[in-house]
């Protein structure tokens, strides 16, 4: 149990799928008082140390090379190398350090290959000393989670996406806080209440912006464990697919929580093919709800599962929300088409 209450499961849901919803709109969820909302959302955001965001869609990007690498040090490279090499990095959005299989995680993106090769090399470079061993994947499809996206995203979106200066201006400040009032949007972007929020409706219509969203940062699960599986892919590996998929979505229905056991579940391509971010109260109970579990539905697949759990963040936002999993998953049809 997080002995939170069920006001403020509701309230976290909603701001969760929409942090701009108002306090009026968020009583009316959770069906109680203005007064006992804003108690809710305070103590909310205190306790879990919210940060309010952007979920960005992708497609929108100038091409989105997507990766996460899984890297072991032979020898630990001091806190202070690590922070002051990612501190300034434009292709690195998360940097985290790990215990257990590895010992940082990073998850990056660039517009194209050679950009992103050039990076990893570079990367991989200034890191030479530690004589790190560095497992990098393709991200090919999220099926459930998102990434926090540094500010520069803003100059990577698509020229075919007519945005000016005041416009990137906005799309910065909501992604730095995406519940930020229309008066202070204006204020900072240097224009009048009105045209702020005609900015923010046509930023809406452009599809650029996938979801306002938030971003917990202290959970109560405190352990937030990375696994990775690579599999054999013996026959009826798609039914397997499908099934780790319910189990996924009914890890939390015997006992909701105020955030779902499952943050991120990917579908990679290199040197593993699929990852998952899980937060669960110890690593005991992890491994038991979620790598015990990738087990048993894959045993036929030999599969080899690495995980690691997330000791620090170094750069960027923990991507822990409670977003329902049943109507947000990503599914597949594994069927085979000729």
């Amino acid at each position: 149990m997080d002995f939170y209450s069920k006001t403020e499961r509701i309230i976290l849901g909603a701001l969760s799928a929409n942090s701009r919803l108002s306090v009026t709109e968020l009583a009316k969820e959770a069906k109680c008082s203005r007064v006992t909302a804003i108690k809710n959302l305070k103590r909310l955001e205190e306790r879990l140390n919210i940060r309010y965001t952007l979920e960005i869609d992708e497609s929108k990007l100038a091409g989105c090379e997507k990766h996460i690498l899984a890297i072991k040090f032979m020898k630990k490279p001091p806190l202070a190398v690590l922070k002051k090499l990612f501190k300034d990095d434009e292709y690195a959005e998360e940097v985290f350090l790990l215990d257990g299989s590895y010992d940082l995680f990073i998850f990056a993106w660039a517009g194209d290959s050679l950009s992103y090769i050039k990076w990893e090399t570079y990367m991989a470079s200034e890191l030479s000393e530690f004589r790190p061993i560095i497992k990098s994947s393709e991200l090919i499809l999220d099926r459930f989670g998102f990434w926090p996206l540094n500010d520069s995203f803003v100059d990577e979106l698509h020229e075919s996406i007519k945005l000016d200066k005041t416009d990137k201006k906005i799309l910065a400040l909501l992604n730095g806080n995406s519940r930020m009032p229309i008066s202070e949007i204006a204020e900072k972007a240097g224009v009048n209440k009105g045209t702020a929020r005609y900015r923010l409706f046509r930023l809406m219509e452009t599809g650029i912006v996938k979801r306002f969203t938030l971003a917990v940062q202290n959970p109560p699960k405190k352990c937030q464990l990375l696994h990775f599986i690579n599999y054999t892919f013996s026959k009826g590996i798609g039914d397997r697919l499908v099934k780790i998929r319910e189990r996924y979505m009914s890890l939390d229905d015997s006992d909701p929580q105020i955030l779902t056991t499952m943050q991120v579940v990917a579908a990679l391509g290199g040197s593993f093919r699929s990852f998952g971010m899980s937060i669960s109260d110890t690593e005991e109970k992890a491994t038991s709800n979620v790598i015990d579990l990738n087990r048993r539905v894959f045993q036929q697949d030999d599969p080899e599962i690495t995980y690691a759990r997330v000791t620090k963040v170094i750069k960027g936002l923990l991507p822990i929300r409670n977003l329902n999993i049943r109507e947000n998953y990503i599914a597949v049809d594994w069927a085979h088409n000729d």
